[in-house]
């Protein structure tokens, strides 16, 4: 299910990008491009945030700049009944989450993540310690299948703050492991007590995809 109103809000917020109307539209407008170069982390007041309608969040890749990124599609898995949520920054690139987790990246620099397709559905991070295989893709030079064991767990409570809300969130851990290879990767989320992850620190490629993620405004379906 695609929802219109958001495809209506990504017109607006890229045109008024693209026009330079206003200091709002400057501000959410630092693209990846820019960030990888350096420039310093956006930071949004709270009323700015709160005044925009829709999901958005603070994205960091590979330890770049920080940058703002507004949910632009929110669809449903026809497979596993979730939603997959695709966040959208101003130079067109897309982060595609499910559950928490990035499931796939679009329009990055240099490397992609193609798809992670589980064997048995995404771990849901209201469940307990489970042990787990996926299927890794990666971009470029169609570089695919890689089967992966992951160890998800677990690991106590700590206080999140940021602009919007402040809560006591669960800690998971994951440890991942490529079969047949040495390559490995320990990425950690954050999330309520129903499952919802508002933070997460996640490696996609071993040694050259790396993303943070801090949900300021969540998706909701209401």
């Amino acid at each position: 299910m695609t929802f219109p109103i958001q495809k209506q809000f990504l017109l607006i917020f890229i045109l008024s990008l693209l026009t330079g109307c206003s200091q709002k539209a400057a501000i959410t407008g630092e693209t990846i491009q820019q960030a990888l170069w350096g420039t310093d982390d956006i930071n949004l007041d709270r009323q700015h945030i709160s005044d925009l309608p829709y999901a958005s969040s603070y994205v960091k890749i590979n330890n770049s700049a920080r940058i703002f990124m507004v949910l632009a599609f929110a669809e449903e898995n026809p497979h596993s009944g979730d939603m997959q949520l695709k966040w959208m920054s101003a130079d067109n690139a897309m982060i595609v989450t499910e559950n928490g987790r990035v499931i796939k990246t679009l329009n990055l620099p240099q490397h992609n993540l193609s798809a992670v397709t589980p064997r048995f559905g995404l771990f849901n991070f209201s469940s307990s310690q489970k042990q787990w295989r996926a299927i890794y893709d990666w971009q470029p030079d169609y570089d695919y299948d890689h089967t992966a064991l992951i160890n998800s767990y677990q690991n106590g409570q700590q206080w999140v703050r940021s602009t919007l809300w402040k809560k006591r969130l669960n800690v998971w851990q994951e440890d991942i492991k490529f079969v047949g290879s040495s390559q490995h990767m320990q990425n950690v989320f954050w999330a309520d007590d129903q499952g919802q992850v508002l933070k997460s620190q996640q490696w996609l490629i071993p040694n050259q995809l790396y993303i943070e993620q801090e949900i300021l405004k969540p998706y909701s379906s209401n």
